[in-house]
């Protein structure tokens, strides 16, 4: 049968199009290591294509993968022997930018490093960025909903996005590339497919809002006297600086020390001691100095350091984006969460507890979106505890609900997430999405299991 996919997809897309063996072997598997198994990839060039290698695997029972740039978390992008995985990467095209309207149209396989610098040079920007941003796909951040940094000033790509082509699992083509942001047609199918994972059907090209580019940052680096507090003047810079606030990315104080002694920058690690810390990123040099000022004669940050230059902007982002506690502490375990800002301090303090009661040879790590109260937790210990999942999930997601937050903020759900999908959610929800999940994938070919396990 894989031979007769290769011939079959071979004719459809030319010999360039189809990767298989060495040739596929060769690509970045990416963060999963079950990304290549299929060991079969087809690579597209328009939309026609995409078509029809759906078409003929709607025809022949194949299932397919879609693939953008492999940097996923929750499994989404994983596959498995007699399926096909299709990479977007030749769909990169960006076809226009509306400097008037402030839009662009794009294909899905573009990175979004590539697409801001491209937008960049007309004075505006995504309103989206994450660490991943020289991988990561448009596809795949619509596909997943990606939120990243600049969430609590713009949103996730669910706001972002005006418009969609996007192809079905039996081959059709669904175009609704609108490029305004009032189009009040019924229901709004396309939401269907943002934050879909592939289960749905395949993104093409989108049509994105853009915003104007707010020009360079400066960096403080604050090292708060406690979470309420740093979250006391977020609110204070946001309201009283005029949207200049393009960052403010948590960590706490067990992240800093482990990530400034992997990266020999012992000076910010006797800089920020036992606090947890904030990155903010603002327009205004003058501006940020003295609400930081402020906040320190108010006591609530103990200390803050504006960087004078790149080097040191780059030192302090490294500790936030390079993810040191994988090397010291492997085979940790790790949860996407959404918290309440009002319950953030109180959240992170039970939870902590509730883990030193468990084991107290475990230690708790987490980074963040401190402006839409994303928190990236981590698990680990002196030694693997993959074993350790259920139990701690149960630790992580006790009180979350409760209190108006969520299991999964921006990674999606992929295979990682299903059961706490399942636990999670509202039973009329989930009855739902499995009848949407049937109605456009009736024969259950687009990236199966994902998500959902539909079973008839």
């Amino acid at each position: 049968m894989l031979d007769k996919h290769i011939e079959s997809l071979t004719s459809l897309l030319g010999p360039n199009g189809v990767k298989f063996g060495s040739d596929l072997a060769a690509y970045d598997q990416g963060f999963d290591a079950s990304n290549l198994l299929a060991g079969l990839a087809a690579l597209p060039r328009d939309t026609h294509q995409v078509s029809e290698i759906l078409g003929y695997c709607s025809a022949a029972g194949l299932s397919i993968v879609p693939q953008g740039g492999r940097t996923g978390l929750s499994g989404a992008a994983g596959s498995s022997a007699g399926q096909l995985i299709v990479m977007m990467q030749a769909m990169a095209q960006i076809v226009a930018i509306d400097t008037v309207s402030q839009t662009v149209l794009v294909e899905a396989g573009c990175t979004l490093e590539a697409l801001e610098t491209a937008v960049r040079a007309h004075g505006l920007t995504c309103g989206i960025d994450l660490g991943a941003r020289g991988t990561a796909t448009i596809g795949g951040m619509i596909a997943t909903n990606a939120g990243g940094q600049e969430a609590f000033r713009f949103g996730p790509m669910r706001q972002r996005v005006l418009g969609l082509e996007v192809v079905l699992s039996d081959g059709r083509v669904l175009n609704d590339l609108t490029q305004v942001i009032k189009a009040n047609g019924g229901y709004d199918v396309k939401q269907l497919f943002i934050g879909s994972e592939g289960t749905l059907g395949l993104i093409t090209r989108a049509c994105l809002r853009l915003a104007p580019y707010e020009g360079e940052a400066v960096t403080a680096f604050v090292a708060a006297e406690s979470l309420d507090g740093a979250i006391h003047l977020f609110r204070r810079l946001e309201a009283r600086t005029q949207g200049r606030l393009l960052r403010a990315e948590v960590m706490n104080a067990h992240h800093v020390q482990l990530s400034v002694k992997d990266h020999g920058e012992a000076a910010l690690g006797t800089f920020a001691g036992d606090k947890d810390c904030v990155i903010f990123e603002h327009t205004d040099a003058a501006m940020l100095e003295e609400e930081l000022g402020r906040a320190l004669e108010d006591r609530l940050i103990a200390d803050a350091l504006l960087c004078k230059n790149e080097k040191e902007r780059a030192a302090v982002w490294k500790i936030r984006e390079d993810w040191a506690v994988d090397r010291a502490y492997p085979k940790g375990l790790w949860f996407d969460i959404s918290v309440p800002l009002s319950s953030l301090g109180r959240y992170v303090e039970e939870l902590a507890a509730r883990l030193r009661s468990y084991n107290p040879a475990f230690h708790l790590f987490f980074i963040g979106h401190m402006g839409d109260g994303n928190l990236h937790v981590t698990v680990n210990a002196d030694h693997p505890i993959t074993d350790q999942y259920k139990p701690v999930t149960k630790l992580v997601y006790e009180g979350l609900k409760e209190i108006g937050g969520f299991f999964s903020a921006e990674h999606g759900i992929g295979v990682e997430k299903r059961e706490a999908l399942l636990a999670e959610s509202d039973p009329v929800r989930l009855a739902l999405m499995q009848d949407i999940k049937r109605l456009l994938d009736p024969k259950g070919i687009m990236n199966p299991d994902k998500v959902l396990q539909v079973r008839d």
